[in-house]
């Protein structure tokens, strides 16, 4: 038995293991500092106090801290409405998400985001044999990785990172895992992390928009990435860059997806308030 199995509710603060001690707390609170308002302090007193940081991760970004919410067999991205249908999702951020959610109506809801980020993101499920391995915790950076200015994310706006059916290796530079803190090698499957060491899971969400859809078809082709801080003319708008990183207990090379080997992917549904996100989003252009 790995230590550090049983999940963790909340961020640092919370009831945590002997293992969220070593390695999460380090990450959520020592090394990579979060800026959701405090506790008793109005979003609107905090988002003016706010400063992006310019040091990681390559560009002017600020950060959320989460926690683990729920997991179920819903995707309300690709089988919206149609509960069950899909393999089993790791949820962080809104509580309340289901095959029936819509943006629209995770605005303001609870949760493990504080009550700022109502947004919800979610992974396939990591299994040790039959056991499901929850993470400790969670970082979302909302970084500028564009040469000019980015605006806020659309409301209603919906995203896929990474393939669910990929067979072969994906672009470590979308998808990955790693050992430990926020670099060293980038791998396509699980790895096997040294015991002292957390394994962390990324996963890079497109920041250049069309402009004209919050979703299509595949779920994709409304976005796309950068390139060398330049949107394609097909994808003008630019948006922040959202990374993901999930930190989780070290786990054994028999680890497993619900979508497989190698079909690490990420969602997001925005849940963001925007008289919130606009002033954090207008910060980055500073």
């Amino acid at each position: 038995m790995y230590p550090g199995r049983r999940v963790v509710r909340n961020r640092c603060s919370g009831r945590r293991s002997g293992y969220v001690t070593i390695v999460a707390c380090a990450l959520l609170v020592a090394g990579w500092t979060g800026v959701l308002a405090p506790t008793g302090r109005s979003a609107a007193s905090d988002v003016a106090d706010r400063k992006p940081s310019t040091r990681f991760p390559g560009g002017r970004y600020f950060t959320v801290t989460c926690g683990f919410s729920h997991r179920n067999n819903d995707d309300p991205i690709v089988f919206p409405g149609e509960p069950g249908r899909s393999h089993n999702h790791t949820y962080i951020g809104n509580r309340t998400v289901d095959a029936a959610s819509t943006p629209e109506s995770l605005v303001d809801g609870p949760s493990t985001c504080s009550d700022l980020d109502s947004s919800t993101y979610w992974v396939p499920t990591l299994y040790e044999g039959l056991e499901p391995v929850l993470p400790l915790g969670a970082l979302v950076y909302y970084t500028r990785h564009t040469a000019g200015a980015a605006v806020s994310l659309p409301p209603g706006l919906k995203m896929v990172a990474g393939n669910a059916s990929a067979r072969r290796p994906q672009s470590t530079g979308i998808v990955s895992w790693s050992c430990g803190g926020g670099s060293g090698t980038r791998f396509s499957i699980v790895p096997s992390c040294p015991e002292s060491s957390a394994l962390i899971l990324n996963v890079r969400f497109p920041n250049c928009w069309n402009g004209k859809t919050t979703d299509s078809a595949d779920h994709k082709r409304h976005m796309a990435y950068s390139s060398a801080g330049a949107c394609p003319q097909s994808h003008p708008v630019r948006l922040p860059t959202i990374a993901l990183v999930l930190i989780y207990p070290p786990t054994s090379p028999k680890a497993q997806l619900s979508s497989g080997r190698y079909g690490l992917h990420g969602d997001f549904m925005n849940g963001w308030s925007q008289q919130v996100l606009a002033p954090l989003v207008s910060g980055l252009n500073d």
